[in-house]
């Protein structure tokens, strides 16, 4: 075996790139990209409040100056990082190989940890406030677990059904949400998204007649709101009570990730590892939540 050039540095580098390319990840097609951020934290939108029109100003009544409220919210950056010490026997196909586990299984470990800082950021707290040292919790709406159980019971623990979507987007309506202006999405764990397509091919019209999905493992709408692949149960999306399930119900304007340094990989020689090979990879996003109104959680029973 020849030794490590910078010609197979390269190829690795390829081969990570288009890798955690291909790997898909499982919330980010449901948030709003953010560009431009850099530094500690970096304003993320300006969030402007509501404001009513006078009725029946009156003659000769001054012309109003209404006034709007203005909250920024701020996104902070977070690091992902992965490495893997090769040993020497096997440093050059590592390297080169793109479908080898030094590659798969660093490119896939990117990728869930991108998912799980998107995840976090679903119901965790967010910085607000003219510089961003504001803490606020979320402060959102609940669907509760008993939504759903039947047409005339909605207090017995039931498992993720159609109604509950019906309800999660009630309660942005009530919240003067125009859910008709919005991309909506689902984010459920595995069990979650098979009670809910059981329950729609109970309750469809085409499902009864026999109509099967044409596109199984694609992401599928149910009311206008796209259904996203299953989460793995991590972060907030995790046991709610140890009897309960929490998933989301949540608008795409109502959360935003974004990168402050893009994804890099070296392959350093490690000298107190006898300049063994050391893949590494390095990236700094993050995520945060605009407005709570616009995520609902969504409780399910185990």
């Amino acid at each position: 075996m020849g030794p490590i050039t910078d010609a197979h540095k390269l190829t690795y580098q390829n081969n990570i790139m288009l890798a955690v390319q291909q790997k898909r990840s499982r919330l980010d097609m449901g948030f709003s990209y953010q560009t431009g951020l850099s530094g500690r934290q970096s304003t993320m939108v300006e969030l402007i409040g509501s404001a009513s029109a006078v009725v029946d100003l009156g003659r000769k009544a001054d012309t109003p100056d209404i006034d709007n409220s203005i909250e920024p919210v701020w996104i902070t950056p977070r690091q992902l990082a992965w490495g893997k010490l090769i040993e020497k026997e096997d440093a050059i196909k590592a390297l080169t190989d793109y479908q080898g586990p030094f590659t798969q299984a660093g490119a896939a470990a990117m990728v869930r940890g991108k998912d799980t800082i998107l995840s976090q950021a679903v119901f965790g707290s967010r910085k607000i406030g003219a510089d961003g040292t504001t803490v606020s919790a979320w402060a959102g709406q609940t669907v509760t677990v008993g939504i759903g159980a039947s047409s005339t019971d909605d207090t017995t623990a039931t498992g993720m059904n159609v109604r509950k979507l019906l309800r999660g987007r009630r309660l942005m309506q009530s919240g003067q949400v125009i859910t008709g202006d919005e991309e909506l999405f689902y984010s459920g764990n595995a069990q979650q998204i098979e009670e809910l397509f059981r329950d729609l091919t109970f309750i469809s019209h085409d499902y009864r007649n026999g109509k099967p999905l044409e596109t199984p493992d694609e992401p599928q709408r149910i009311l206008n709101i796209t259904i996203l692949p299953p989460n793995d149960g991590s972060a907030a999306f995790a046991d709610y009570d140890g009897s309960t399930y929490t998933s989301a119900l949540f608008c795409k304007s109502g959360v935003y990730w974004g990168e402050f340094d893009p994804l890099t990989v070296n392959v350093p020689l490690r000298p107190d590892k006898m300049m063994r090979p050391h893949p590494q990879m390095e990236q700094w996003l993050g995520a945060a939540r605009s407005e709570d109104i616009k995520v609902v959680k969504i409780l399910t029973k185990k």
